[in-house]
């Protein structure tokens, strides 16, 4: 009885780790986001978000793969060494019924999100994204170092 005990504990573990390998999606990026037409992509498996590569405009259009009936949309501005500004610096919040996009410039306070970088979290069918990503009103942008916001995420900064 113990041998089948143990061979069943195997045997699902063995699954659950073949599964977990599957997945297709991470846990903190279950669904796509494109911003400014650009795909946010994850890194390594394990990454604590999605990054878009390339500086957007405040106005740039966020969209997820099919239509939500609530978007809720939390960008939190940075430093440019990638640390979160913890001076009570509010979020910009974005809400939309639904739809499968909506402007950045559509912030409940109607303010622009000024050039810099955001960590962005994206709510849609009970599920958050979790996207960085730079907004730039034309200029020479500096990126962030993404290490030491990974190592400020992860409680190391």
């Amino acid at each position: 009885m113990r041998k089948l005990y143990s061979l069943m504990v195997c045997l699902l573990a063995g699954s659950f780790a073949l599964a977990e390998q599957k997945s297709e999606r991470p846990l903190l990026y279950p669904f796509e986001v494109t911003l400014g037409g650009q795909k946010a992509e994850m890194g390594e498996w394990g990454d604590l978000f999605a990054v878009v590569k390339e500086p957007v405009k405040a106005d740039a259009v966020l969209a997820i793969e099919k239509e939500a009936p609530m978007l809720i949309v939390n960008a939190f501005p940075c430093m440019e060494d990638g640390t979160i500004l913890m001076d009570g610096a509010p979020a910009a919040v974005i809400f939309a019924n639904n739809t499968a996009e909506v402007k950045l410039d559509a912030t409940m306070d109607k303010k622009k999100l000024a050039p810099g970088t955001y960590l962005m979290n994206i709510v849609a069918h009970g599920k958050t994204s979790r996207v960085v990503f730079t907004v730039t009103d034309g200029g020479k942008v500096k990126l962030p170092d993404f290490g030491k916001l990974m190592n400020f995420l992860k409680g190391k900064g």
